[in-house]
């Protein structure tokens, strides 16, 4: 999941995502760890980052080919 690198990538911080999205701070960061999340949330971040949810998701290894 590429989450931490588009929210960077769109100059937020986790408290402005998670106002964006209406997704908890706590969860955004678990996410960042952990690297998953349930389908629901990603849509409401990939709303709110304004991507798709195949950019989001995507692999590290997918994105480096």
């Amino acid at each position: 999941m590429q989450l931490r690198t588009i929210r960077l990538e769109a100059g937020l911080s986790v408290p402005a995502l998670s106002r964006l999205s209406s997704v908890p701070v706590r969860t955004i960061e678990d996410i960042e760890k952990r690297g998953d999340c349930k389908v629901s949330t990603a849509k409401l971040l990939a709303s709110a980052l304004n991507v798709s949810l195949d950019t989001l998701c995507a692999d590290n290894l997918e994105k480096d080919r």
